[in-house]
């Protein structure tokens, strides 16, 4: 039984060697099938990392674009005048302009996220017309109204519309708000002089039906006087009253045909101080009743103006007599010329009892008037012919009690040009504001 046992012993390592043999070359085509794999796989992963770069790449520069395109929106949101509010389904805000956030007098930042019903204006009332994408989006054209920013009142035109995605799907709503405030003045302005227009005419028509009887008095009073006897002192008063009388109403509608149908516009640079002394000459005395005036030389003593001469004297004798009045016997008036930075500034002061706050606002408008025998077309010219000559008047309190009106001129010196604007320089409806 051990003999052929021990024959077989020299065949086994032969056979080992041969099975190992196999095993190595088995191993080495394993190995070289898992080289070639990890080579492919090398590579796949080296071209998806270079597709993945250059997707990234490509991501890169449509984020580039899309910031760039959102900061270039978000730029002209930001500098349109426009108020623009956006709001989710919810009624809440999701975006808002810097219009927007002056109007709700708010930073920006603070307005994400609140309901757009909830922002009132500075007097408790709502920023934004009622409704909302809560009860249904539509495009709606609103009507001007009124709101209260910081203290001042401004008009608004407000507007809506839907925001709808690309399948159509409601987002929001979008609420534009323009400021109206400049155009409701020019339309205000507009509809002021139309009623001034009509009611010139009227008063022209007026002013001559009444003018021609006046005259007769005038005449017949002054007839009267001469015809009276020496000693008829009572007599020659009345007739003397009289005359003032017409005299007056003369003035009143003098004002009025000026105020129906300005006269010729004749500007030229002219010296104040000739102006002024004529005035001083005029006011030296101070009839009963009425304020004394002191008219004051102009500083500096050369200083002229482009300006129609005769009207800024209307200009301040309307003024001088106004401020005479108003602080009354016992009072003072002054008046002043200077130059100011770029200006000529006159000013008339009393030491009267000041302007009723409730005139205030409407000094300027024709046919006011706080006195009772007052026509209330002074100021109303005065501010006619200091606009017409490209200036400004104002009305404020002295220090000390009383008032003082400021006129404002452009000086001839530094804007002449800008003082004369060229149009029909015969007519004062060429030179209308």
């Amino acid at each position: 039984m051990n003999a052929p046992a021990r024959a077989d012993l020299p065949a086994r390592p032969a056979r080992d060697a041969a099975a190992l043999a196999r095993s190595f070359e088995a191993f080495t085509r394993i190995s070289r099938s898992l080289e070639h794999a990890y080579e492919r796989l090398r590579a796949e992963a080296a071209r998806v990392n270079l597709a993945l770069a250059e997707s990234n790449e490509r991501l890169a520069e449509k984020v580039a674009q899309l910031d760039a395109t959102t900061s270039h929106l978000d730029a002209v949101l930001a500098s349109l005048k426009t108020a623009v509010v956006v709001t989710g389904l919810d009624g809440r805000i999701t975006l808002a302009n810097r219009a927007f956030a002056e109007l709700a007098d708010r930073d920006p930042s603070q307005l994400l996220g609140l309901r757009k019903s909830r922002l009132t204006d500075g007097e408790g009332r709502a920023l934004c017309e009622p409704g909302g994408p809560e009860g249904g989006a539509r495009e709606l054209a609103l009507p001007n109204r009124a709101v209260t920013v910081r203290g001042e009142r401004r008009i608004v035109r407000s507007s809506r519309a839907p925001v709808r995605g690309r399948d159509s799907r409601e987002l929001g709503e979008v609420e534009l708000l323009v400021d109206e405030t400049e155009v409701e003045a020019l339309r205000q302005e507009l509809e002021r002089r139309e009623t001034l227009t009509a009611l010139g005419e009227m008063a022209a028509g007026i002013a001559h039906e009444l003018r021609n009887p006046l005259t007769a008095i005038q005449g017949f009073a002054e007839l009267l006087e001469r015809a009276l006897p020496a000693g008829a002192t009572g007599c020659a008063a009345h007739a003397r009253r009289i005359r003032q009388g017409v005299r007056k109403a003369d003035a009143i509608i003098r004002n009025l045909l000026c105020f129906a149908r300005p006269e010729r516009f004749r500007p030229r640079r002219a010296r104040l101080a000739t102006l002024l002394a004529e005035l001083r000459a005029a006011c030296i005395e101070a009839p009963d009743g009425l304020a004394r005036v002191e008219v004051r030389a102009p500083e500096p003593p050369d200083l002229a103006v482009a300006c129609d001469l005769a009207l800024i004297e209307r200009v301040l004798i309307n003024l001088i007599e106004n401020a005479r009045r108003a602080a009354g016997a016992g009072g003072r008036v002054v008046v002043r010329a200077r130059a100011d930075d770029g200006e000529i500034v006159l000013t008339v002061e009393d030491d009267g009892p000041g302007i009723a706050p409730e005139l205030r606002s409407r000094l300027f408008r024709p046919f006011v008037t706080g006195r009772a025998d007052g026509t209330g077309l002074g100021l109303f010219l005065v501010h006619r012919i200091v606009e017409l000559h490209r200036g400004r008047v104002e009305a404020g309190d002295r220090v000390g009690g009383g008032t003082t009106f400021t006129v404002r001129l452009p000086d001839t010196r530094k804007r002449e040009r800008a003082a004369l604007p060229r149009a029909r320089p015969d007519t004062l409806e060429g030179w209308s504001a």
